[in-house]
């Protein structure tokens, strides 16, 4: 049988992981974006007018370098 209390306790550990782990998705997904907003201003420096599908493959190619970058550590 639970008491009261701890049932309390529980739950507010619970709602504190959850907020947590909201402001987690919120900060990493920011920086995501603000990591895309540099890409695609020095992307379009350098070739102005370029197409969205090009520029996805400028993406593709910076996530490559970054994993191959990871796992070389």
């Amino acid at each position: 049988m639970s008491h009261p209390g701890n049932d309390e306790i529980i739950d507010n550990e619970r709602d504190n992981r959850i907020a947590l782990s909201q402001k987690m998705v919120f900060a990493a997904t920011e920086m995501g974006i603000e990591i895309v907003q540099e890409i695609a201003l020095e992307t379009l420096k350098q070739k102005p007018g370029m197409s969205v599908k090009d520029f996805t493959k400028v993406l593709d190619q910076y996530l490559e370098k970054q994993r191959s970058m990871q796992q070389s550590e």
